[in-house]
């Protein structure tokens, strides 16, 4: 961590801001790493002013804030000691006045703090663990109210696929990108696999990239996405773009050949 990027990203926000925007700058970082020190200030309260990287790797950010003395008698005011007491209860009542003050905030999924997003999630009915990093879910709950509007229709699944994975998928109706399996004979089983064109009730999510593209993990996700995104009376079936073969180089041998332990030509 660099002070002077610390200082020009956070000084002149106000203190809930900066909090936040520091929390996304450094992951590792805890709200308990961030320590604020109120300075007494007519200037608007809770700006931050300046901010250090304390010897314990902490940061201390310093605000403007009001101060209680002022509501007191002119005869107390220029009282030093009495400030600086005064201040101590001046702290308490500015942490809790931060949180009101930014209620609305904790609302807002691109600004609320991260371990706010479950709640979100949760009253939406919505598992955000499918959409992995955090700036897809942040992203996924800002759009979720529209989204319901589509869900399923192609559109709205292509816009979840989207924040998923980051490509956007053609999406084939009436298509399974299989061939046909029948098992008959000796079974008691007598139907098709796969042999599902005609079929309105089928779809394939088609991916313009080859399938190393995605890790196990992402392609889990995906499937698990779909299973829940999808209308309940349609089957879904992945494909992605098919890898290259190398052609085989093709060797004629002809009576010119001379065959032994090795070809000529």
């Amino acid at each position: 961590m660099d002070a002077a990027e610390i200082k020009k990203t956070c000084v002149g926000l106000d203190i809930f801001s900066a909090k936040n925007r520091l929390l996304s700058m450094f992951p590792q970082l805890s709200e308990n790493d961030i320590e604020i020190t109120y300075q007494e200030s007519n200037y608007r309260r809770f700006i931050v002013t300046d901010c250090k990287i304390q010897k314990d790797g902490k940061i201390m950010f310093f605000a403007t804030s009001n101060n209680a003395i002022r509501y007191l008698p002119s005869i107390f005011q220029e009282n030093d000691f009495l400030s600086r007491y005064l201040m101590i209860f001046q702290h308490l009542y500015n942490d809790i006045s931060i949180k009101i003050d930014n209620i609305n905030e904790l609302f807002r999924p691109m600004h609320c703090p991260s371990d706010f997003l479950q709640i979100l999630a949760n009253w939406l009915g919505i598992n955000v663990e499918l959409l992995g990093s955090e700036e897809s879910k942040r992203l996924f709950l800002q759009y979720a109210i529209p989204l319901f509007k589509l869900r399923g229709t192609i559109l709205g699944l292509k816009i979840y696929v989207y924040i998923l994975t980051g490509i956007v998928p053609e999406i084939i109706e009436d298509f399974v990108p299989y061939s046909r399996l029948d098992i008959m004979d000796n079974t008691n089983i007598s139907s098709g696999i796969f042999n599902r064109e005609g079929d309105a009730s089928v779809f394939t999510v088609s991916f313009p990239v080859e399938r190393s593209y995605f890790n196990d993990n992402l392609i889990k996700r995906l499937s698990l996405l779909l299973q829940q995104e999808k209308p309940v009376n349609t089957d879904c079936y992945i494909c992605f773009k098919k890898k290259k073969v190398k052609p085989r180089k093709k060797v004629t041998i002809n009576k010119n050949t001379a065959i032994g332990n090795t070809l000529t030509f």
